[in-house]
C-alpha cells in the first residue's frame, strides 16, 4: 500500500501554473472529472459517493489544471487539497455554521501548539493496466504490493536487488550464488547479475519492467536461470515507488509475467536540486558502502520539465573467512566435517598422507581446504549511473518526452582456489608411490583464488509523444535498451597446459613453480556478451460506451520489437580447455517480436466491475499466441469488496534457453537394463550384467516449445474506517511444458542416444526439453492501520506476509509428482512495520519474519546425520531494523540499524556452509548514515 499525504489544507490554487486547453463536454461529474485529468495529466483522487449522481456544465478554455478543478467543482458543495502539483485530493466542503445573534466573546481557551502533521489519505493503489486510473477507492483487480519513496528510505536498503528480496513471497538470486553455474564440481564463476524471482517458480516467470516498459535482460547467460535482469544496474537512488502485481498478467505485459510484475517506476520531476551522501559499515566494521547522489529538476518554457540524476555507489568486499559461522565444518553442530581433505589417497582407506604448503597445514599438520571460507559472501562492488527525464507540451494537446539512462557496474568475485583429483604416475619426482599410480586432492594456492572481475555497461533510450482529443489519450514510444557485459576469470586451469606441464615435469605439485610456468597452467579467461532489445509501441485509451451503470473505458494497442543476443566465451572455453568446466557455445541471434493487446474496464452492475483483457503474441519461430485475463470485484458493502482473476500465460524459449545443459565431457557407464541396444564398448559388471562404457555430453535442443500457464486469485479487501485496511488473497498457478534439462544418462531416450556409423552406442547426451510442470498455490495479506493524533503525532502500522501452501513439481512426464513447499526453504514469510512521525522527527521500526524449513527432499527421508543431532529444520528467524529521521529546514538526516539482534545465520544443511544466500544476510548489525541537502 501506499500513502500519500498533504501538508496542511493547501487549496488547489497554489498548483502548477502549466496552462493547457480543455474541452469538456456537459454531463456526470465523475466523465468531467476523468476528462480533466486525461487532459491535463494530473491524478484526481475522490471516493466515487462524492460525485454520485451530480451533474457537470463542461469547461472550455484555457486554464492551469487546478484553476480549472475549482471552476468545474463549483457550486457542487467540493473542496479541493492539494497533493502535489500534479495530484489533488476531492473532499466534501464543510457546511457553513449558521448565523446566530452576537453573544459575548467567551474567555479564550489556553493555546494548543499547532503540529504540523499531513492529511492522510489512506491507501492508493496504482493498478497493472494500460487504462488510467484516478478513483481514490478503487481496489484493484490483482492483488498488488506498493513500496513508496517514504518505504525505501525507511527501509535502509542500499540496493534494488537487497529491498525486492526481502519482500514476502519473493525469493532473491544473488549473484555469487548465479555466478557458480551449476555447483560442485563445476568450478567456472560466470553471469554475476542480481534478481529476485516471486512464488517459487524462478525468474523466468517474473517480468521486470521499468516505467512500464521491458529492458535488455544481463548480457550473460546463466547456465541454470538463463535470461537474468540485473537488478544492480538500477540505483534505488532514482526510484520512486515500485509496483509488484502478484499473479499471472501476461494479458496485459506479455511473456514472463506468469508468476507476477514488478515495475519499478523512476522519479519524473523534482523542484530545485538535491546532494545526498550516505555511509554504511557493519558492526565489525567491514563491509563498507558509500553512496552519493545528486539531482536537480528544472522547470522549461511553456510547461515543460527537465530532471536530471546522477549516482555513484561502491561496496567493499565481504569474505567467508571474515565470519565466524561460514565453515563447511559442521562439527560445531554435530553434522561432521565437510572441509575437502588434500593429500594422496587410495579409494579404500581414503587420505594416506595430507598434502599441501605448509602455510595452509593446521596445528596437526594436515590439509583440508575449507571452501565456504574463501568464498565472496558479499561482492566487491562500484557502480556509476546517470539518468534524464524531458517533458515538453506542445500546444494544449500534446506533449513529447525522452529518457536516458546510462550506468556501469563493476564487481568482483572470489572463489576458492581450483582443486581437483590428479592422477599422477608413479615416474613423477612429487609422487609418493614411485612404482603405482597416485591419486592426489590437489588445491592450486600457487595460482591463487579464483576471481571473476565482470563489467556490466547498461543505456537505455525511450522517446515517445502523447495527444490528447477529448477524452481520449494517444501514444507513440520507441526504446532501444542494450546490456553489455566483459567478464574475465582468474585463477582456473587450463587441461591441455596442465597436462603438457606434469608430462614434462615442469609443474611441481605444492612445490615452488616459476611465474612463467603458473602464466601457462592458468591463462585469463575472457568472455563477453551483449543483449539488445529494440521497442517500438502505439496505444490508445479513454471512453468507449455507456452501461446502464457507468461509462466503459478501454485501452489497446501495438507493439513490436527486437532482442539480439551476442555471446562470445573465451576459445578455451568454447574448446573445452577449462578443467572441470562444461564447454561454452557461442551465440550470435535475434528475432522479431509483435503483440497485439485489448483491455475492457466495464461496470456491470452498480456494485460489479469487470476487467477484461486479451492479448496476441508471435515470436520468430513460434506460433502466435492468445493470453487471456478476466477479473471481476464486486463491492458487496461501502467497506468490504471481494476480487477474482483467471488468466494464461505464455512465454515462447528466448534466446537464452537455447542453451546446453551445464554438462562436462565425461566417461560413464549404463546398465543393460536400460535398453541402449548395440553397444560400441560393452563391459561385464561384478555382478555379470552387462554394461557401456560411453561418453557422457550435452546438445542444444533447437526445438523447444512455449511454456504455458494457468492462473487464478480469489480475495477480498475490506476497510471498515479509514483508518484501516486488510487485503486477503489466496493465488493458484500451474505452469506446464517447463523447459528442464534432460539427463541422457537417467532417462536414455532415443534423442540422447548417440551412434557411431554402424549403429552401436558411443555416448548419452543431455539437453533441454519441455518435460516439467509446477504447482504453486498459498495465501497473501496485508494490513495497514493508521492513527492521527493532535498530541502525540501520526502512527502507523502495516503488516503484509505470504504463505506457500503448495509447491507441487514433476521434473518429467514420468517422474512422481513432488510437494517441495517448505523443504530447503521457508514456506512462509512476513514483514511488519511501525512508523511513528512526531513534528520534525520520523522513527520506523520493520520486522522481518522468515519461517522454518526441512533439510532433505520431499521423496527421501531426513538425513541419518541430521537425524541423530536432532537438526532435520532450519529455525525460523526474526530480524529488526530501526530507522530514525530528521528533517530540519533544508537538511534531512536519517540513520539506519539493521539487524538490531546482530543474528549469527543457522542453516543445517551441510551443503550450504552455515547458512542461506537467498535469504540471510551475512554482514549482521550495520549502520547506515545519511544525509541530504536541498537547493
Amino acid at each position: 500500500m501506499l500513502c500519500l499525504a498533504a501538508q496542511g489544507t493547501q487549496t488547489a490554487a497554489a498548483a502548477s501554473p502549466t496552462v493547457t486547453r480543455f474541452s469538456i463536454r456537459p454531463g456526470a461529474l465523475d466523465d468531467a472529472l476523468q476528462a480533466l485529468a486525461t487532459q491535463s495529466r494530473v491524478q484526481i483522487l475522490y471516493s466515487p459517493a462524492l460525485v454520485a449522481r451530480k451533474r457537470s456544465a463542461g469547461l472550455r478554455g484555457e486554464l492551469a489544471p487546478a484553476q480549472a478543478l475549482e471552476r468545474l467543482l463549483q457550486g457542487q458543495g467540493l473542496r479541493v487539497v492539494r497533493v502535489n502539483d500534479d495530484t489533488f485530493l476531492l473532499q466534501a466542503a464543510p457546511k457553513p455554521a449558521p448565523v446566530a445573534k452576537p453573544a459575548p466573546p467567551p474567555r479564550p481557551p489556553p493555546p494548543v501548539p499547532r503540529i504540523e502533521e499531513p492529511t492522510n489519505l489512506g491507501p492508493v493503489h496504482v493498478t497493472g493496466s494500460h487504462i488510467p486510473r484516478s478513483d481514490l477507492e478503487s481496489v484493484p483487480v490483482s492483488p498488488m504490493t506498493l513500496i513508496g519513496r517514504d518505504e525505501i528510505e525507511a527501509s535502509g536498503h542500499q540496493t534494488l536487488f537487497e529491498l525486492l528480496r526481502f519482500q514476502p513471497g519473493m525469493v532473491g538470486h544473488h549473484p555469487v550464488a548465479v555466478a557458480a553455474e551449476g555447483g560442485e564440481p563445476y568450478q567456472q564463476p560466470f553471469a554475476a547479475a542480481a534478481t529476485t524471482s516471486l512464488n517459487a517458480l524462478g525468474p523466468r516467470a517474473t517480468l521486470f519492467l521499468v516505467d512500464g516498459q521491458r529492458i535488455a535482460n544481463y548480457g550473460l547467460i546463466s547456465a541454470d536461470l538463463g535470461g537474468l535482469t540485473d537488478l544492480d544496474g538500477i540505483p534505488l537512488s532514482i526510484v520512486e515507488r515500485i509496483e509488484i502485481i502478484r499473479g499471472g498478467a501476461s494479458a496485459i505485459y506479455g511473456a514472463d509475467a506468469m508468476a507476477g510484475v514488478v515495475n519499478i517506476i523512476l522519479k519524473k520531476d523534482q523542484q530545485g536540486s538535491e546532494a545526498v551522501a550516505r555511509l554504511g559499515v557493519s558492526d565489525r566494521n567491514d563491509a563498507k558502502q558509500r553512496r552519493l547522489s545528486v539531482s536537480t529538476g528544472v522547470d522549461l518554457k511553456r510547461g515543460g520539465n527537465l530532471f536530471l540524476s546522477a549516482d555513484y555507489f561502491q561496496q567493499d568486499g565481504l569474505s567467508g573467512a571474515q565470519r565466524s559461522w561460514r565453515s563447511m565444518d559442521r562439527s560445531g553442530d554435530e553434522l561432521g566435517d565437510w572441509r575437502i581433505g588434500l593429500g594422496y589417497h587410495d579409494y579404500n582407506t581414503g587420505i594416506t598422507w595430507s598434502s599441501c604448503p605448509r602455510r595452509y597445514q593446521d596445528a596437526q599438520r594436515l590439509c583440508y581446504l575449507d571452501t565456504a571460507k574463501h568464498v565472496s559472501l558479499q561482492p566487491e562492488s562500484e557502480r556509476t549511473s546517470f539518468y534524464a527525464h524531458w517533458r515538453q507540451p506542445i500546444g494544449a494537446d500534446t506533449e513529447v518526452y525522452a529518457d536516458l539512462r546510462l550506468g556501469e557496474v563493476s564487481q568482483q568475485l572470489r572463489g576458492a582456489p581450483f582443486y581437483a583429483e590428479v592422477t599422477m604416475s608413479g615416474e613423477h619426482p612429487d609422487a609418493l608411490f614411485p612404482d603405482d599410480i597416485n591419486f592426489l586432492r590437489y588445491a592450486f594456492y600457487d595460482v591463487g583464488q579464483i576471481r571473476t572481475r565482470s563489467s556490466a555497461r547498461t543505456s537505455d533510450l525511450s522517446a515517445g509523444i502523447k495527444r490528447y482529443r477529448g477524452d481520449w489519450e494517444w501514444s507513440a514510444s520507441y526504446a532501444h535498451h542494450e546490456n553489455s557485459v566483459v567478464n574475465r576469470i582468474d585463477g582456473l586451469v587450463s587441461l591441455s597446459a596442465f597436462n603438457e606441464l606434469a608430462n614434462d615435469l615442469r609443474y611441481r605439485f605444492n612445490g615452488a613453480n616459476s611465474r612463467e610456468v603458473l602464466t601457462a597452467l592458468s591463462p585469463r579467461l575472457t568472455a563477453r556478451g551483449k543483449a539488445e532489445l529494440d521497442q517500438a509501441t502505439l496505444g490508445v485509451n479513454g471512453p468507449w460506451f455507456s452501461l446502464p451503470a457507468g461509462r466503459t473505458r478501454v485501452a489497446a494497442g501495438l507493439e513490436l520489437g527486437r532482442d539480439a543476443l551476442e555471446n562470445r566465451p573465451d576459445p578455451r572455453m568454447v574448446e573445452h580447455d577449462v578443467a572441470l568446466s562444461p564447454p561454452k557455445v557461442r551465440v550470435d541471434d535475434s528475432q522479431m517480436n509483435a503483440a497485439l493487446y485489448a483491455e475492457l474496464s466495464a461496470p456491470l452492475a452498480p456494485r460489479l466491475q469487470g476487467e477484461f483483457a486479451l492479448r496476441a503474441d508471435y515470436r520468430e519461430r513460434y506460433r502466435h499466441k492468445l493470453s487471456p485475463k478476466m477479473g471481476l470485484k464486486w463491492s458487496a458493502l461501502d467497506t468490504l469488496t471481494f476480487r477474482g482473476t483467471w488468466a494464461t500465460g505464455y512465454r515462447a524459449p528466448s534466446l537464452y534457453e537455447l542453451r546446453r545443459p551445464n554438462v562436462s565431457d565425461q566417461i560413464a557407464v549404463v546398465q543393460d537394463h536400460q535398453g541402449f541396444g548395440p553397444c560400441d564398448n560393452p563391459i561385464v559388471g561384478p555382478n555379470g550384467e552387462t554394461q557401456c562404457v560411453v561418453t557422457r555430453s550435452a546438445f542444444e535442443n533447437t526445438d523447444l516449445k512455449p511454456e504455458t500457464s494457468r492462473s487464478y486469485t480469489l480475495g477480498l479487501v475490506w476497510a471498515p474506517n479509514p483508518s484501516f485496511s486488510l487485503a486477503l488473497d489466496h493465488f493458484d498457478i500451474r505452469r506446464r511444458n517447463e523447459i528442464l534439462a534432460v539427463s541422457g544418462l537417467n532417462t536414455m531416450t532415443t534423442r540422447s542416444f548417440k551412434r557411431d556409423d554402424e549403429g552401436e552406442l558411443v555416448g548419452v547426451q543431455d539437453y533441454y526439453d519441455n518435460i516439467g510442470e509446477t504447482h504453486v498455490r498459498g495465501w497473501e495479506f496485508e494490513a495497514e492501520y493508521r492513527l492521527q493524533t493532535q498530541r502525540w503525532g501520526r502512527f502507523s502500522m502495516r503488516l503484509a506476509g505470504n504463505y506457500l501452501e503448495q509447491l507441487s513439481r514433476r521434473i518429467d512426464a514420468e517422474s512422481e509428482v513432488l510437494d517441495y513447499a517448505g523443504y530447503g526453504a521457508p514456506d512462509r514469510t512476513a514483514l511488519a512495520g511501525l512508523q511513528w512521525a512526531y513534528g520534525n522527527w520520523s522513527t520506523t521500526l520493520n520486522a522481518r519474519m522468515l519461517g522454518s524449513s526441512r533439510i532433505g527432499l520431499p521423496d527421501q527421508d531426513c538425513p541419518k546425520r541430521n537425524v541423530l543431532a536432532g537438526h532435520c529444520r532450519n529455525p525460523g528467524a526474526t530480524t529488526l531494523d530501526l530507522n530514525f529521521d530528521y528533517n530540519v529546514e533544508r537538511w534531512r538526516f536519517s540513520l539506519n540499524v539493521h539487524d538490531l539482534g546482530d543474528r549469527t545465520p543457522v542453516n543445517y544443511d551441510t551443503s550450504k556452509g552455515g547458512y542461506d544466500i537467498a535469504y540471510d544476510d551475512p554482514r549482521g548489525r550495520y549502520y547506515l548514515l545519511s544525509a541530504a541537502y536541498r537547493f
